[in-house]
C-alpha cells in the first residue's frame, strides 16, 4: 500500500543534525502517528500505556498460558496495550513498516536560520524552524489488518491531526493526494468494530494521557481581500521579506493567534496557563494547543487546529478557542468557524465514522 502525501504546512521529523531536517524521516512520523493513535484507542475505551514509563514487555510465557480466545485479549494477557500491539514493544516488534520513497520536498526557505515573529507587545516571540514542503510516498508494509488500521489512522491524521512535530507551531498538516484509491481498503473496516474489539477498559482513565473524548477540533475558512493581506498582520512587519517567497503557499500565522488567545484573552480562573499554552524554560511544557499556519483551500484560505481541554475549565476555554472574531481581528480578515467537540465514545465513534 501506497500513500502520496502532499503538505499543506511545513513537515518537521527531525534528522541527523540538530535544528534541521534534511529529509522526511520515518521515525519523525511514527512517533506521532503513535500520539494520536493512542489518544483515538482510550477515547474509545481501549488500553493505552504510557509510553514513556516502558510499561508493556511481551512474556512468551504468559502468551502461551493464556486461556482468552481472543487474540487481542491474549496479548493483553502477555503484557501488551492495545496500541503497543500495533506500534510494537519490548519483544514485540511493530506489526507494519513504513517506508518514506520518492521525497520530493525541501525547505520552506533556505539555511537554518529560524523565522523570529513578535507579535505586538512581546519581546521575545516565536522561532520557526524551516520544515520542508512538497510530496512524498510513503510505502506501507504490514499484515491486512494492521494496514487497514494505518489507513483509517491517517485519514483522521489528514483530516484533523497533524504529521511529525511541532504541531503546537502549526507543522504537519498534510493531504493524501490518492485517497479516493486507498480508501477502497477500508471496505470492510470501521472504527466501531474496532472499538469493539478494544472492549472496555476497567482502568480509571488517566488525564495526563492525551484521550480524543477530551479533544476540541476547529477550522477556520476565509477569503482575504487581496494577495498582501498577511503582510499587514500585527508583528509581521519585520519578516515581510523573508516570508514573501512562500506566502502564496503557506503563512505562519500560530504565533499571533496564540498570542490573541493567551495574553489577550485568557483568564486565570480557567486554568494554569502554563500546563495548557506550555512553557520553553528548563522546565519545559508541551502545549495543549495545536493551530496550524494558513494555507490555500478552495479557493480560498484556511486554518485549522485542536486543543486537548484538560486540567482547564471546558466551557470558556472552548469558547475562546471557536470564536472567530478573534481570528478575524487578529488577522485582519473575515471567516468563519467549524467546530467539532468530542466528549463520549458514542460521539467519538461517531466523528472517526464520518472522517
Amino acid at each position: 500500500m501506497e500513500l502520496t502525501i502532499s503538505t499543506l504546512t511545513p513537515l518537521w521529523t527531525g534528522g541527523v543534525e540538530t535544528g534541521k531536517v534534511d529529509r522526511i524521516h520515518e521515525t519523525g512520523i511514527l512517533g506521532s502517528l503513535r500520539w494520536w493513535y493512542e489518544a483515538i484507542v482510550r477515547g474509545l475505551g481501549g488500553k493505552a500505556c504510557d509510553p514513556s514509563k516502558g510499561e508493556c514487555r511481551f512474556d512468551a510465557e504468559k502468551y502461551q498460558k493464556s486461556t482468552a480466545t481472543d487474540e487481542r485479549q491474549r496479548l493483553r494477557d502477555a503484557g501488551l496495550c492495545d496500541v503497543c500491539q500495533l506500534f510494537g514493544a519490548t519483544g514485540w516488534r511493530r506489526r507494519f513498516r513504513l517506508e518514506v520513497v520518492n521525497d520530493q520536498t525541501a525547505p520552506l526557505w533556505a539555511g537554518n536560520q529560524p523565522l523570529n515573529i513578535r507579535p505586538p507587545g512581546r519581546s521575545r516571540g516565536w522561532f520557526l524552524p524551516p520544515g520542508r514542503m512538497g510530496t512524498f510516498t510513503l510505502r506501507i508494509h504490514g499484515d491486512a489488518t494492521s494496514v487497514k488500521r494505518l489507513l483509517a489512522l491517517f485519514r483522521f491524521v489528514e483530516r484533523w491531526g497533524s504529521l511529525g512535530a511541532k504541531p503546537q507551531l502549526g507543522y504537519g498538516v498534510i493531504a493524501i493526494q490518492n485517497w479516493d484509491a486507498a480508501k477502497n481498503c477500508l471496505n470492510d473496516w470501521s472504527w466501531r468494530q474496532a472499538a469493539q474489539l478494544f472492549g472496555n477498559n476497567s482502568s480509571a482513565p488517566n488525564a495526563d494521557l492525551p484521550d480524543l473524548r477530551h479533544f476540541g477540533f476547529f477550522r477556520y475558512r476565509f477569503k482575504p481581500p487581496d494577495a498582501a493581506w498577511w503582510s499587514r498582520i500585527g508583528g509581521f512587519e519585520r519578516v515581510v521579506a523573508q516570508v514573501s517567497p512562500f506566502a502564496v503557499r503557506t503563512v505562519p500565522v500560530p504565533p499571533v493567534l496564540k498570542n490573541a488567545w493567551r495574553f489577550q484573552h485568557w483568564q486565570p480562573a480557567w486554568g494554569d496557563e502554563r500546563t495548557f499554552w506550555g512553557r520553553v524554560a528548563t522546565d519545559r511544557i508541551r502545549g495543549k494547543v495545536a493551530v496550524s499556519w494558513a494555507y490555500p483551500h478552495t479557493g480560498g484560505w484556511e486554518i485549522r487546529g485542536s486543543a486537548w481541554l484538560s486540567g482547564v475549565q471546558l466551557k470558556p476555554v472552548w469558547q475562546l478557542l471557536s470564536d472567530a472574531a478573534i481570528v478575524n481581528k487578529t488577522l485582519g480578515v473575515t471567516g468563519t468557524m467549524d467546530t467539532m467537540l468530542t466528549q463520549t465514545t458514542d460521539e467519538l465513534l461517531n466523528f472517526l465514522e464520518n472522517l
